[in-house]
């Protein structure tokens, strides 16, 4: 099950130790994050303790818990190089790393995910979800709970959105108690084999995520089939299929449609079998957002053309169906 690991390059970087000056404007914001951790590490007992408007407040104390520093910014640098100061746009990130409005687009990997908390949190008149869309946090003109295309089209629409991993997705929803991975159990046998062929990370996922009776969840079993090799992808899917969401029948075009106008068929080509490049190329993806039934799975044919659908003979035992375009004669 070898496999290389890649960092995430959607994660963002932020220095591990850190410190922003308080101020009348950031005040309220900082100390109720300096509260939490002061309490946490029972420096104050008084909840409603203020954080003084002078100090620096820290991603920890160098040698105790106060999580703040009284002094010149000048003295604490000089005396604590490691330390980089932040700005507020920053600390919000650390402190809170979830971004308000998110959104990520769903895949066959991950649509039974993101499927389930669909289902739950949008308005129960919204009753189609596809492969292609794009789930979001919270739609700006309705409770669908998602946007009919791709991520790149929804980001344009709505800037606002900031794109999230899976991983973040997961995150996000189990601390809001939305979704919760179903518990399941597999034999001690087949989670020996998979311990058997796994390669050091991967047994570290393993001890973590599964237990030695072989209790554990659909969530670490599609984990484990991400960072499975090639060869153990199809028989960890094979070998739990509940935890894998069915495959589409449709195909999935929207890669199509940020390029060339949405033609499947380059304007070159066009222009080489004798469909003209203003005539808009005579077989385009369908983008069409209000129509679920054929946005981003269906071609759309050029009106330019007559368009005739005929049978011409079989293959193995098949009808071989093809299509006629002709042109419109004045």
């Amino acid at each position: 099950m070898e496999n290389e690991f890649k960092p995430n390059p959607n994660q963002m970087k932020h220095p591990e130790k850190w410190y922003i000056p308080v101020t009348e404007e950031n005040h309220a914001e900082l100390q109720t994050w300096w509260r939490k951790q002061v309490l946490k590490s029972r420096w104050i007992s008084d909840p409603d303790a203020r954080l003084r408007e002078d100090a620096f407040l820290l991603s920890e104390h160098p040698t105790d818990s106060s999580y703040y520093w009284c002094g010149s910014e000048k003295s604490f640098t000089e005396r604590y190089r490691s330390y980089q100061k932040i700005t507020l746009e920053q600390f919000r990130q650390i402190t809170n790393p979830h971004p308000e409005h998110w959104c990520i687009e769903a895949t066959e990997e991950n649509f039974k995910e993101l499927y389930a908390w669909w289902r739950n949190n949008a308005h129960e008149r919204w009753t189609y979800f596809q492969v292609g869309y794009t789930l979001v946090s919270d739609h700006p003109r309705d409770e669908s709970k998602y946007y009919g295309g791709s991520i790149a089209q929804c980001l344009d629409d709505y800037p606002q959105f900031v794109e999230i991993t899976l991983e973040q997705f997961r995150e996000i929803t189990n601390s809001n108690q939305t979704t919760m991975s179903k518990s399941i159990q597999i034999s001690r046998d087949l989670l020996n084999a998979y311990y058997d062929a796994a390669t050091t990370p991967q047994k570290e996922y393993l001890t973590e995520h599964f237990k030695l009776d072989g209790t554990t969840t659909e969530e670490a079993i599609r984990g484990l089939h991400d960072i499975a090799c090639a060869t153990w992808k199809p028989k960890i899917k094979k070998n739990h299929p509940d935890c894998f969401p069915v495959d589409s029948k449709y195909f999935d075009f929207s890669e199509f449609t940020n390029r060339d106008n949405n033609r499947v068929v380059s304007a070159d080509v066009c222009k080489s079998l004798g469909f003209t490049e203003d005539e808009g190329g005579f077989i385009q993806v369908r983008n069409r957002t209000n129509n679920p039934q054929t946005h981003h799975r269906s071609f759309y044919l050029s009106s330019y053309y007559n368009w005739e659908l005929v049978q011409d003979g079989t293959e193995c035992g098949r009808p071989v169906m093809v299509l006629i375009p002709t042109k419109k004669l004045c």
